[in-house]
């Protein structure tokens, strides 16, 4: 009982609404009235259009009566609401291919784009102001709309809804073509202008460089679909040529940020790719307009092949069987074929009848966009990825699985620093493998490698979870360990010690390896600083290794120049 009557007090709290919005603006979608040609007489209101063929609005010409270039006008009767007399008109076109000229009552009121030769390829949403004067000639609220479209390339027409209402309505609010590829346009030029600045700070992230060129290419090409844009482009060069070598200058960044990620050489396919774009480009550049949107279609034939290619070779390197040698290569080969996938997809529905445009974001055509977001996930997950690899690279000793020397160092000065504030001790413990030169002369590298990697592990499960262990350089190794008195260093390094000397490494025919060190033990007081402790670690490591090796000597530190006497053990 309460769901009913919840219900019907929604019904009758949304219908005032909707009966507003229904008299607010009226859609114009389905049947126009067509006629191929131009003839300024079409605009006439009392013209007999029966002869005319019927389209379908929304929708391109090459959907509806194939392909065709040139003028052609369409004419529809508007009945305007009761409650949108007396207020200001406006009517609003979507997507309009190419240029279009809006006649209302016979008169002129508008249109976007220059007749030809200047054409600008998918006239972008367009908001009009319908006159007082004009709409008082329709004294009976019977409009006749007349629109006169110019087409020189693949398709045209009214192919986004038309929709008349108040103006004050339509403008506010606004268009959904512009809102959206505005948003992703600022969204990619963001992350364009983030990759160029990331790659200025650490120059050897040359995807992060290829990556930014790719969505600054993507985003200069969606950027001509903006009437702000085109205003102040169309003096200088046309908006459809920009977009055009927008998108041809970005195929060689792309190919070579495909090639980046997933580890492929570049080759002479490659060179060959990259000068067939720049041809290409170059021809774009000073093709006349009319030539260029012919030739345009070779231009979509190359890019389809491209892509396909560079699917193909993405797919090769994620194979499992190469996955080892390209991190990410699953994730990146998902991202790789979305966009080519997705603009592959928007090309052919240009050319293949039975190829619907898709029609997903709003008031936008085709899936190159999302393609492109998918792409955008999977460089950005692959890219960090790659770079956290670097980065534990760059802190981590491979071999070894212990923290590079560099690391030791920074944690001690920090260390050194946190004692002088608050008190305390800090012993740092110094390690080198007696003989090792003799392990790698008798058994080689390899055996010589997975000595230090078997100690590398001793060191770790020796140690305690806050101290640090690293490979110091070569066989020496470093263990700073935390909160230590002298007692406790030593029993570290005497539990090390003792795990070494029991440690085997097996040879193959030959008897295992036994690995012994010499070890320097150096503790330090609030008052010592990171290079004092170092230098009498190092000291009291020589003098083990000095007085026979497979030995420990340990020294108190309590200033600079405060080293109390070296104990050996």
């Amino acid at each position: 009982m309460i769901t009913r009557f919840l219900l019907a007090l929604l019904f009758l709290l949304a219908t005032p609404v909707a009966a507003q919005a229904a008299a607010d603006s009226v859609a114009l979608d389905g049947p126009w009235r067509f006629r191929q040609g131009d003839d300024a007489a079409w605009a006439r209101p009392g013209l007999d259009d029966g002869a005319w063929r019927t389209l379908s609005v929304p929708g391109s010409w090459d959907e509806q009566i194939g392909d065709y270039d040139g003028f052609g006008w369409y004419r529809r009767e508007v009945v305007l609401p009761e409650g949108m007399r007396g207020a200001p008109v406006g009517i609003r076109f979507g997507t309009v291919g190419d240029v279009f000229e809006l006649y209302w009552n016979g008169i002129k009121v508008g249109g976007a784009g220059r007749m030809p030769p200047d054409f600008v390829e998918g006239v972008t949403p367009s908001l009009f102001l319908v006159p007082d004067s004009v709409l008082a000639k329709a004294a009976d609220g019977r409009h006749v709309v007349a629109v006169r479209v110019y087409n020189d390339y693949a398709y045209g027409g009214l192919m986004m809804p038309v929709r008349v209402g108040r103006y004050d309505v339509l403008a506010a609010r606004g268009s959904p073509r512009a809102v959206v590829i505005g948003g992703l346009v600022s969204f990619f030029l963001a992350i364009g202008i983030y990759h160029t600045a990331f790659w200025f700070r650490r120059r050897r992230a040359r995807e992060n460089l290829m990556f930014a060129a790719v969505c600054l290419c993507i985003s200069l090409y969606g950027a001509t679909y903006a009437q702000e844009v085109q205003r102040v482009v169309m003096p200088v060069m046309n908006p459809y040529r920009v977009g055009l070598l927008a998108l041809l200058a970005g195929g060689p960044a792309y190919v070579a940020l495909v090639n980046r990620l997933f580890g492929l050489r570049g080759g002479r396919r490659t060179r060959m790719v990259n000068l067939a774009f720049a041809a290409v480009f170059a021809v774009a550049l000073v093709l006349p307009l009319r030539l260029l949107a012919n030739f345009n279609q070779w231009i979509d034939g190359m890019l389809v092949v491209g892509l396909l290619l560079t699917v193909a070779r993405a797919w090769k390197a994620a194979r499992p069987s190469d996955t080892p040698a390209t991190p990410h290569a699953r994730t990146l080969l998902v991202g790789t074929a979305a966009f080519s996938a997705a603009l592959s997809y928007d090309l052919l529905s240009e050319y293949i009848a039975f190829i619907p445009v898709a029609r997903i974001l709003p008031g936008v055509g085709g899936v190159f966009w999302i393609g492109f977001l998918v792409f955008l996930v999977a460089v950005g997950t692959a890219t960090a990825g790659q770079w956290a690899l670097t980065e534990v690279a760059a802190l981590v000793d491979p071999l070894t699985e212990l923290s590079r020397r560099h690391v030791l160092e920074d944690a001690l000065r920090r260390e050194t620093g946190r004692l002088k504030r608050t008190g305390g001790s800090l012993a740092l413990v110094m390690v080198d493998l007696d003989h090792f030169k003799r392990i790698n002369d008798t058994h080689g590298h390899r055996v010589g490698d997975q000595v230090l990697a078997r100690v590398g592990r001793l060191l770790r499960s020796s140690a305690r979870n806050l101290d640090l262990p690293a490979r110091f350089g070569g066989e020496e190794f470093a263990v700073l360990v935390y909160d230590a008195e002298l007692e406790g260093a030593l029993a570290f390094a005497e539990r090390f010690r003792t795990n070494l000397r029991e440690m085997r490494v097996p040879v193959e025919g030959r008897a295992a390896v036994e690995v012994t060190a010499s070890l320097g033990v150096a503790v330090g007081s609030d008052l010592v600083d990171p290079e004092a402790l170092i230098e009498a670690a190092d000291r009291a490591l020589y003098r083990a290794k000095s007085e026979g090796r497979d030995r420990l000597v340990s020294v108190t530190v309590e200033g600079p120049d405060r080293v109390t006497a070296f104990v050996e053990r």
